[in-house]
């Protein structure tokens, strides 16, 4: 039986949404659907129950993801032995994050990690927050570095900090002088954003309530897929895009930061791993981290 496509079963039963579970898989849905009918074929009976908004589990279907999931554990175990086999010599923790936190916190961070056991190894690999929890629940990953909130009932989570945005503005703009920008000077100019896991907390919906309060109405909106996109926009001169404030040590030839005089709002960033993989090394990262971040973001 393909692994695979028990990873796929796993994720529909779970997420009751053939949408939501192919985001969480970070493929699309037709594909997952084959994948879910091949699966059926083979076993010669029907897992799902389907309907135009959920699915839900046969009898049979209820009794193949309780042994899935134990098939999948085992699965990921030998995983892990092999690994341990290969770096006897320290620990190796395979860490996911956002693109943006290896130029910003991510040194100072492994620093303090290195600095408890420099026999220590690291893999680090780029996801987006979704495609992280994707990688969590299959076991490809053992902790990642995310953008809050995560809600999911396998993983659990710990906040690090929570930091306010900045807005990045082309240098060509004559704005008004001074470290601090009122809203009011991006009224009528246009918005460049991004999207997020949460649509809560996606720029457009976050600074919809901000700009509304301080009477600012941006000409235009457009929507990228990552915060790099969006400053490359910016340093072309189409418009300003909301930023965390510690994206502004990425220095690019045409983007000047600035950050606001009124309240703005802010985001968190976390921990999250699978509950049930947390290993000795796994809690000393965490415990690492805690201590890093004890007093918030360094040097904010």
């Amino acid at each position: 039986m393909d692994l695979k496509r028990l990873r796929y079963f796993v994720a529909v039963a779970e997420e009751g949404h053939f949408g939501r579970a192919a985001l969480r898989l970070g493929i699309s849905q037709p594909p997952l659907s084959e994948h879910i009918q091949t699966l059926e074929t083979q076993l010669g009976v029907k897992l799902l129950f389907r309907t135009t908004r959920a699915v839900s589990l046969t009898i049979e279907g209820e009794a193949l993801l309780e042994h899935a999931r134990g098939l999948l554990r085992e699965a990921d175990r030998c995983r892990e032995i092999v690994h341990a086999s290969r770096h006897k010599e320290g620990a190796t923790l395979t860490l996911g994050l956002l693109h943006a936190f290896s130029y910003t916190f991510l040194p100072a961070l492994l620093r303090s990690w290195f600095a408890q056991d420099p026999l220590r190894r690291v893999h680090l690999v780029e996801y987006t927050t979704t495609e992280q929890i994707g990688r969590l629940l299959e076991g490809s990953i053992d902790i990642g570095l995310v953008r809050e909130p995560i809600y999911h009932a396998s993983l659990r989570t710990r906040s690090l900090f929570t930091e306010p945005y900045a807005v990045a503005v082309p240098s060509e703009w004559r704005l008004e002088r001074g470290e601090k920008l009122s809203a009011r000077a991006l009224d009528g100019r246009s918005m460049i954003g991004y999207p997020s896991h949460d649509l809560r907390r996606s720029t457009q919906s976050l600074f919809r309530d901000f700009f509304h309060r301080c009477n600012v109405r941006p000409s235009d909106y457009f929507e990228v897929r990552t915060m790099h996109a969006s400053l490359a926009l910016v340093a072309a001169g189409r418009g300003f895009s909301p930023v965390p404030r510690s994206q502004s040590a990425l220095k690019l030839d045409g983007v000047q930061y600035r950050t606001f005089k009124e309240t703005v709002p802010e985001l968190s960033v976390g921990l999250a791993w699978r509950e049930d993989k947390a290993t000795p090394t796994l809690q000393d990262f965490i415990a690492v981290c805690e201590r890093h971040f004890a007093a918030g973001l360094p040097g904010r």
